[in-house]
């Protein structure tokens, strides 16, 4: 059985696949666990394409209720976007945990998708791989510093 640690560190691996490709938005990658195993992996691909939480969850084609979300940014709750918030997807999917690494520092984000999710009764852990992930996108987070 894989740790948390892990899926993270693989979450940290997929959003790899996004670079040179999404910028300025950040590298994001997830996945999807249920019963001890990976249903679903999914990134950012392209700037202004689809964020990674909701390529995860299509490229999955079964139910994800119970299920924990595993991604290395916050998921984002607003709509001043081409792309749908991806918080409310999460919620609708019945997905029952999210471990993060970072808040997303986006003023427009920043806790406000936590606080959505923990709201609708999901449970969230944030900060496992923090370091990492800030590393990661290090630009990303400049801009909003």
């Amino acid at each position: 059985m894989a740790t948390d640690t892990e899926y993270l560190e693989l979450c940290l691996k997929l959003a790899l696949n996004g670079r040179g490709l999404v910028e300025p938005n950040p590298m994001v990658g997830a996945l999807i666990v249920k019963n001890e195993s990976i249903i679903a992996k999914g990134w950012h691909e392209v700037f202004g394409g689809p964020h990674a939480e909701a390529n995860t969850i299509n490229n999955c084609g079964q139910d994800l209720s119970g299920s924990t979300l595993y991604c290395n940014l916050e998921p984002c709750c607003h709509t001043n976007k081409k792309t749908p918030p991806c918080a409310p997807l999460i919620i609708d999917k019945k997905i029952a945990r999210v471990v993060l690494s970072t808040l997303d520092p986006n003023p427009n984000v920043n806790g406000k998708g936590i606080n959505m999710l923990k709201n609708a009764g999901i449970t969230v852990d944030i900060g496992l791989l923090e370091k990492e992930a800030l590393e990661l996108n290090k630009k990303y987070f400049q801009q909003f510093e």
